[in-house]
C-alpha cells in the first residue's frame, strides 16, 4: 500500500472515530428538551401553566456518560386561582443563573438530566384579576426549547439503574420549597454520606429496585427517602431533595 493510500485510510478511520463520539453525545436542542420535560414534570401545585425560557445553555467538557450544560434560564408560573371567589391566583418568576446540569442516559438509553431543579427564591406576585397575569410572559427574557426531534435511544443501551443516583452534594426544602439549612449533605461512591461541611457522617444504602435511601448514623439517622430519582427523594409528605449544584 502507498503511503498516500496509506493515510487516506487513517484518516477515514479517524473520521469515522469522530463521528460515531459526536453522534452519541447530546446536542443543546436535546438537552433543553429534557431540562423542560422534567421542569414540567415538577410544575408546583396551584400552577397552571410552566414556561421555561432559556437565555444561556453552555455544553462543557464530557466525562464519561456525563455531558455537562452550564444553563441560564427563566421559569414562569402562572396560577389561575378561583375566580368565584376573587382570588385570581399569583404568577411566579424563577431564574436559574449559571446552574450546571448533567445530562446522561438512564438503564433503558434515555436522555435524563441530572440538577438542582427548584428555584427557592422565586418572585412571586398576586394576579389582578382573572386570566391577566401579574409578570406579564411577554415580559421575560430568553427563547422556547428548541424544536428539534427528541433523541433515538440505542438498543444496545444497558445500564445499572444504580448509576441514576446522584453521588455528590444535595440540598433539602420544606413546605413552599424553602431551602431548609443544615439539611443539606454529601453523597460519596463507598457509601458514606457528610454534611456539607464534612462532619457527621454516616452511612446510607441505596435499593434501585425500590427506589429507596435508608441514613445510618450522622445527622440523618433512621430517615428513609423514597421514590428516589435523578432529581430528588421524598423523605416525608413535606420534606424533599434534590442534587445541588
Amino acid at each position: 500500500m502507498s503511503k498516500h493510500r496509506f493515510l487516506s485510510a487513517t484518516a477515514f478511520l479517524l473520521l469515522g472515530s469522530v463521528t460515531t463520539v459526536s453522534a452519541q453525545q447530546p446536542t443543546t436542542a436535546q438537552f433543553e428538551q429534557a431540562l423542560e420535560a422534567q421542569l414540567q414534570k415538577l410544575k408546583p401545585e396551584g400552577t397552571a401553566v410552566r414556561t421555561v425560557r432559556f437565555e444561556e445553555v453552555q455544553p462543557g467538557k464530557p466525562n464519561g456518560g456525563y455531558y455537562p450544560f452550564l444553563v441560564t434560564a427563566l421559569i414562569h408560573d402562572y396560577g389561575s386561582g378561583y375566580p368565584p371567589n376573587k382570588y385570581y391566583g399569583e404568577t411566579c418568576l424563577g431564574r436559574m443563573d449559571k446552574w450546571k446540569f448533567d445530562m446522561l442516559k438512564d438503564e433503558f438509553g434515555k436522555w435524563i438530566v441530572q440538577g438542582r431543579m427548584t428555584v427557592s427564591d422565586a418572585v412571586c406576585k398576586q394576579n389582578p384579576s382573572a386570566g391577566v397575569s401579574s409578570i406579564p410572559l411577554a415580559s421575560v427574557a430568553g427563547n422556547p426549547a428548541s424544536n428539534a426531534p427528541a433523541p433515538i435511544p440505542p438498543a444496545s443501551a444497558n445500564k445499572s439503574p444504580a448509576t441514576t443516583l446522584y453521588i455528590g452534594q444535595w440540598a433539602c426544602y420544606g413546605v413552599g420549597s424553602r431551602l431548609m439549612a443544615g439539611m443539606g449533605f454529601v453523597l460519596d461512591r463507598s457509601g458514606n454520606y457528610t454534611d456539607v461541611d464534612g462532619g457527621r457522617g454516616g452511612k446510607y444504602s441505596y435499593n434501585a429496585g425500590a427506589s429507596t435511601i435508608a441514613f445510618r448514623g450522622g445527622f440523618l439517622d433512621g430517615q428513609v427517602g423514597k421514590n428516589v430519582r435523578t432529581t430528588g427523594f421524598n423523605i416525608s409528605s413535606t420534606v424533599s431533595c434534590e442534587p445541588w449544584r
